[in-house]
């Protein structure tokens, strides 16, 4: 087997390669046939990823990252581990078969083949009999998983519009179990899916378009309708408190779309295809080899109505453009689409210049949305753009596909204040520029203290964008949480600040020294503080040394006391914090979650105006907040040169996010921008 496999030219338009499977066991020999689809050839589908990674142990032997050899029409072909060890599983289980398997099956070095396939591949799997999915060789502790997922109440799916539907029930179930599932089994559920076949891009579109469906961990099947109840029960789990901190980033993105993924694949198999734009939405932490995949992953499960552009042709997969170029058509074509503005929100914070050579209006696809859209599983609530006009509102992308104009934008103010990220409040203990700002004298919010219990309302709705625990409005409850919370975020600040002068002598000249900190008890502190406190004591920049830290929380008490008590909260705080009480601490954790969650990659800001609001991470002093009919919520943008804008993303501004900046407004008012 020393002659290298030569691909031959596919005869048509719809022919296919397909591989099969003789009756011989563990000859990795195999026969690969061309067939038309015109002629509805029976055969399955391979879903798999191609590599599992350095740790793998591959039952073929052979080299888990550089993978090995079959025998093809009598001529080697190389094919990864993992795609090695899943053929020879499917000798046992799948003799006298014809099987698609894209590394096999597409000439990958032919990037006109390449394409012409990958456009293809929608109709490839829904025409396939079965697709068989392969987990890889699992390790020995995943056979105790499948257990587990075979004692969960099977709760019976919901034929719905929404996954929401279907919660109440399964926490009922939950809760009434006679045997409840334990946080470790839930924990080694969770890590079954955490399996990278899960985080693949291409098994949105293999198990939606899918007929039946099989799964195989090594030698085990296990049954489809046993990881979908699984799956759909652990999204209702992870929002609990108990796991809440342990599923964080990128797997509980992962288990929250898995049940999206079930729910468009309801749809479809009733002729329902959702627009490109919300699969892209729910996909961006998705992995691919190629990050032009991330869109052309998607687009046998899209209705490609939403893809219209009078400045690029039609859209499709083609390998011959570079990620750049397929990042901004795509943009390009859902822009001037139905998608419209909220192709805008889809928009991570990012460094100027940027890493990648796109347009600022361009999401780019290969990184996480970071900070997330200002939405709930997709579906934005808001509708700050809401106006009723004859001129024209939509946006239109410039003959060179570069630039993006909107023809009517309302200015809301300009940036004048910023606080730190919610990363930096949260992780590094960083808040002088929080608490300086919510002091401002500018700040509408807290101008009247007969509107106190408003204003504090208002306050922590913004911090939160109104949104949590997947509801808007938030729960009004949160409120007392939000007053505990900034009682602690006090008691944390002064204390950070304390200990990070006693490492820094020029924080207290003259030989004085710091006062006591605040947090006494062992217990507590370590209840409050990350893992990254040490770091961020001993690299705290000047100010946040001690006396500054102290005059911004001074002058936010004397500024809000009268509307929150808050020297009372404060005293009830320190009380309970020197006598090891974590009782008020733990009220604190709904708000904490969700101004974390929020704010993560955002950051509080201020306008000229006087207004609060909260912006990407990348937002800075002298942006511009705007909002534009049509668009469900703000923007921030930087002028660049030339009278053109930067996007820096979404904004959430209170008091405009439901039409209250464009009501009444004269139309002839309202100014163009053009966005580069």
């Amino acid at each position: 087997m020393s002659t290298q496999f030569c691909y031959q030219p596919l005869s048509t338009s719809s022919s296919i390669r397909l591989l099969r499977i003789g009756k011989f066991i563990s000859t990795l020999q195999y026969d690969l046939i061309e067939v038309n689809l015109e002629n509805d050839p029976v055969y399955d589908a391979l879903s798999y990823t191609w590599c599992l990674g350095k740790k793998s142990k591959p039952i073929s032997g052979v080299d888990p990252e550089f993978g090995g050899s079959i025998n093809c029409n009598g001529m080697k072909l190389n094919v990864t581990a993992n795609l090695r060890d899943g053929l020879l599983r499917l000798e046992q289980l799948r003799q006298e078969t014809l099987i698609w398997i894209d590394a096999i099956c597409i000439n990958q070095q032919n990037l006109q083949e390449r394409s012409a396939q990958v456009n293809m591949m929608g109709r490839i799997f829904r025409s396939a009999r079965t697709v068989v999915v392969w987990l890889g060789e699992p390790p020995g502790d995943y056979e105790d998983a499948i257990l587990l997922m075979e004692e969960l109440p099977y709760i019976k799916e919901q034929q719905s519009e929404s996954v929401s539907d279907y919660e109440d029930a399964a926490v009922a179930t939950l809760c009434e179990m006679t045997s409840p599932i334990n946080k470790g089994d839930w924990l080694a559920i969770g890590d079954f899916f955490c399996q990278i076949w899960f985080q693949r891009c291409w098994i949105i579109q293999e198990t939606v378009l899918a007929n039946t469906i099989e799964v195989y961990s090594g030698p085990t099947h296990i049954p489809w309708s046993l990881l979908q109840n699984a799956a759909r029960l652990l999204d209702v789990v992870r929002r609990w408190s108990l796991f809440s901190q342990i599923w964080r980033g990128t797997f509980a993105t992962i288990f929250g779309s898995i049940p999206m993924i079930l729910l468009a694949r309801e749809h479809c198999h009733r002729g329902k295809l959702w627009q490109l734009e919300t699969h892209l939405a729910l996909s961006r932490t998705y992995q691919v080899t190629d990050q032009r995949d991330k869109i052309f992953a998607l687009l046998g499960i899209s209705d490609r109505s939403s893809l219209a552009s009078s400045v690029i042709g039609k859209f499709d997969a083609d390998y011959a453009k570079s990620i750049e170029q397929v990042y901004t058509e795509c943009a390009a074509h859902l822009v001037e689409g139905r998608a419209g503005y909220s192709v805008l929100s889809m928009v991570e914070a990012r460094s100027y210049p940027a890493p990648r050579p796109i347009p600022s209006w361009v999401p780019d696809f290969s990184v996480p949305p970071s900070p997330p859209p200002l939405a709930i599983r997709g579906q934005c609530p808001f509708s700050a753009g809401a106006f009723t006009s004859s001129l024209p509102t939509r946006p239109t992308v410039s003959p060179n596909g570069k630039e993006l104009y909107l023809p009517a934008a309302a200015r809301l103010g300009r940036i004048s204040r910023t606080s730190e990220t919610g990363e930096e409040i949260c992780s590094l203990e960083r808040m002088t520029n929080f608490f300086r700002l919510l002091a401002d004298p500018a700040l509408r919010l807290a101008e009247s203290a007969t509107q106190a219990a408003a204003a504090i309302e208002a306050l922590w709705r913004t911090l939160i964008a109104d949104l949590a625990e997947e509801q808007h409005p938030a729960p009004a409850n949160l409120g007392t949480s939000f007053l505990q919370w900034i009682a602690y975020l006090v008691v944390r600040a002064l204390d950070t600040a304390s200990r990070a002068s006693a490492h820094a002598a020029d924080h207290f000249p003259d030989g004085e020294s710091p006062p006591e900190p605040v947090l006494t008890s062992e217990v507590v502190r370590d209840f409050i503080f990350s893992a990254d406190y040490n770091t961020a004591l001993r690299s705290a920049p000047p100010e946040y040394r001690y006396f500054d830290v102290h005059a911004a929380v001074v002058d936010f008490i004397a500024a809000w006391d009268g509307a929150m008590s808050l020297r009372e909260l404060l005293e009830t705080t320190r009380v309970a914090v020197a006598a090891g009480d974590k009782a008020p601490l733990e009220v604190t954790h709904r708000f904490s979650v969700a101004f974390s969650r929020m704010c993560s990659a955002r950051r509080v800001f201020i306008t000229e105006e006087g207004d609060l609001g909260i912006a990407h991470q990348s937002a800075r002093v002298g942006d511009e907040v705007v909002v534009v009919p049509g668009a469900a919520v703000p923007f921030v943008v930087r002028e660049v040169e030339g009278g053109a804008y930067a996007l820096i993303g979404e904004a959430f501004l209170h008091g405009a996010m439901d039409g209250e900046a464009l009501e009444g407004k004269d139309p002839l008012a309202l100014e163009g921008l053009r966005l580069v």
